[in-house]
Parts: C-alpha cells; structure tokens; sequence
C-alpha cells in the first residue's frame, strides 16, 4: 500500500510539472509573438504612472507609434520652422537694436517646465521635437488680445525656456498694427513701424522677431545668453539654408513623427 500511495504522489507531481512546463511554453510563445504589442504597453504605462502624461517619454511613444497625439497641438507645423526665422532672416525684413532687455512676459529665461505649470497651471496644448539629441518641449496657454484669441508658447530644449511666442490667428478681425505700436513703444520709443516683418536686436544677444504674413501674425522672442543652448541651436541652424544635414535630419524626423 506504501509503495502505490507514493507512485500515484509522484504521477501526481509529475503531471503538475508536465502542465506548468506546458504553460510556461504557451506564455514563451504568447510573449515573443505578441511581444511588440505587450512590451509598448507596459512602457507606456509605466512612462504615465512614472513620468507623467506631459512627459517627453509618454508624449514621444505616441509619436513613435503613428498614434494620435492624447493631448492638443499647440502647432500645426514642425518646431524647427518657429526657430528657423532667426537663423535665415525673412526677405524685406526691418531691422532695429534697442537697450531694452527683451523678454517674454514675466517668465524668466531657463526656467523649467515643473516651474511654468506652477505658475501658469495646466497646458493647453503641447508639441515635442528632437534638435539631434537634445528634447524640445513647446507648451501652450489661450489668452485674449483685443477680445481676440491670442495664443502664448513656451519652447524648451532639454527642460529649459529658451523661447516664447505670441500667436495671433486672427489677424483678419483685428488691427495688428495696435500689435506693433506696442513693441514700438516698449522697445524703440514710439518709432512708426511699416514693415510686416521686423527683427529686433536687444543689448544682451536675444532677439525679437514681429511676422504677419496675413492669415495669423506672430511675435517671437528668442533667449541667446547661455552658450551650451546656443551650441544646440547653431548645430541645427547655423547651416540650416546651406544644405545643413542636422537641419535635415531634425526635420525630417519631425515631420514623419507629426503625420497624426
């Protein structure tokens, strides 16, 4: 009775091996099968719960995965074009140099992003870019200009504010130059303003940059003052026009990620 009380335990745990080496084998399978479905999810979970939703990680599997973006397009064109204006001067452009310190809003310059959304609360929208290795973050608020809808951007490469921009989409309903009488009294004493593009030169290096080319009009405010950002942006742009390959390769990256 010894003996066959031990043979049916042994058959018993021996079928209990055979079955869990069984299901091991299945789940081997199920994983190196559906292993690119499985492994994106749990990355993109984990850069939710751990990075958070407006993280350059969670944000860029989006991209990299041909998904639409979960949050708002601050832009409907690639990053890289906003920066651009100031590396290729735009033609019949108005140049001017003010003592004034030009500067975007009440925000300081390098500030992060952690630090913008406790000032400004939630973003509105959001866009992501890579300049080569270097992340950029632009990340936006709807204001009103003249009851009109006015749009505030802060760009960011790698976690620091390097420019803003105002964005004015109705330019059809409203005056823009009212928009020019502003920087004129602000930055170079009330001088009359004709051109519709305009560039001006503060004490420190940064730089403005007023566009209207008729459908929206844009006021853009460059930060020049710290070397190692100026070095990401002249890699990119300082050839840009010149057949530049980073500039290249920052586009094209960008607008095959921006196809959703």
């Amino acid at each position: 009775m010894i003996l066959l009380t031990g043979g049916g335990a042994f058959e018993g745990g021996f079928m209990t091996l055979i079955i869990a080496l069984i299901l091991i084998f299945v789940i081997a399978l199920l994983v190196i099968f559906l292993r690119k479905r499985i492994f994106p999810i749990f990355y993109l979970m984990y850069a939710r719960v751990f990075r958070g939703k407006y993280s350059f990680e969670y944000l860029e599997f989006f991209k990299k995965h041909d998904l639409r973006n979960p949050l708002n397009n601050c832009i409907r064109d690639e990053i890289t074009l906003h920066f651009s204006f100031f590396f290729k001067l735009l033609k019949e452009s108005s140049h001017y140099e003010t003592d004034i310190p030009i500067e975007f809003k009440d925000v300081p310059y390098l500030i992060s992003f952690r630090k913008l959304v406790r000032q400004f609360g939630t973003p509105q929208c959001i866009n992501i870019a890579r300049f080569n290795q270097s992340r950029v973050k632009v990340v936006g608020y709807n204001e009103k200009f003249q009851e009109k809808k006015m749009k505030s951007l802060f760009y960011f490469i790698d976690d620091q504010f390097v420019m803003g921009e105002f964005v004015f989409s109705e330019t059809r309903r409203m005056d823009p130059t009212q928009v020019k009488e502003a920087l004129s009294q602000k930055y170079l004493d009330g001088e009359t303003l004709k051109s519709d593009t305009i560039y001006i030169l503060g004490p420190q290096g940064n730089m403005l940059n007023y566009h209207d080319n008729g459908f929206f009009a844009a006021v853009k405010y460059l930060y020049r003052g710290d070397d190692h950002l100026n070095e990401i942006m002249n890699d990119v742009f300082a050839h840009a026009h010149e057949n530049g390959q980073a500039f290249k390769k920052a586009m094209i990256q960008e607008e095959l990620l921006n196809r959703f």
